[in-house]
């Protein structure tokens, strides 16, 4: 009769081996990969449309008139431009759900992850909604508008633009985004995954931090094309390896 004795589960360390993801079918890893890959490169979508109409991102720096008199101009251009800067945000959840189907992480983590995510996208979304619906009307209007009238619309212009660039950028795009990798990059090292994921994912969430500033009353330390752009390229990297056996 041999003897028993009751071990506690061992600890996963991650020094102890590196994760290769979970076994799936060729067909999946395309498919989850693939829209991964979309998501990434959706990323550079609104540069290309908006960037020949209206000299987007540097315009959005000029004065609200010039602003105004560029979207009454190009106002398709915009339209379409935001459109596919919205489809992009919201697409980082399922991308973001296909990339932890492939390289899982702990139940809380994951839950903790895409919650984070979820406030991100829905920041995100509000924000870019002001220029789909609110600043080509107010664009319209400053068009046919005397004077006094364009000076009351360049106030509301700016007062509507400081409050959705404080939800969509600072809240959506900085902070929250800044917190999902933050907390994806920790979940990565647990789950023991290659160490350029998790490192790349924690190098991009330090740069996103770099544009909430003006939470704190400083201007943003990083440009918003190098942080978003990281993103895109370490999104893009990891659809690959999502696509590989």
């Amino acid at each position: 009769m041999s003897a028993t004795t009751d071990r506690a589960p061992a600890r996963s360390i991650p020094s102890m081996g590196v994760s290769t993801g979970t076994d799936m079918s060729f067909g999946a890893r395309i498919a989850l990969g693939g829209l991964m890959l979309l998501t990434a490169l959706l990323a550079f979508a609104p540069v290309a449309i908006l960037g020949p109409a209206i000299g987007w991102p540097a315009s959005l720096a000029r004065p609200a008139a010039d602003q105004l008199q560029l979207i009454a101009a190009q106002v398709d251009a915009v339209r379409l431009g935001y459109a596919s800067y919205l489809l992009y945000s919201v697409l980082l959840l399922p991308a973001c759900a296909a990339l932890l189907r492939r390289w899982p992480v702990g139940a809380d983590w994951h839950a903790l992850i895409m919650s984070l995510l979820s406030l991100s996208v829905l920041a995100r979304s509000v924000g870019i909604l002001r220029w789909l619906t609110a600043m080509p009307q107010l664009a319209s209007q400053h068009a046919l508008a005397d004077t006094p009238g364009r000076t009351l619309i360049e106030m509301q212009f700016q007062a509507l633009n400081s409050w959705g660039g404080g939800i969509g950028e600072l809240l959506g795009v900085s902070l929250f985004m800044g917190l999902a990798l933050t907390a994806l990059a920790w979940a990565g090292w647990q789950a023991r995954w290659p160490r350029w994921m998790y490192l790349g994912a924690l190098g991009c969430a330090m740069l996103l931090y770099g544009l909430a500033g003006p939470l704190v009353g400083v201007s943003a330390k990083v440009p918003t094309a190098l942080a978003v752009s990281a993103l895109s390229l370490w999104l893009a990297a990891m659809s690959v390896s999502c696509m590989r056996r």
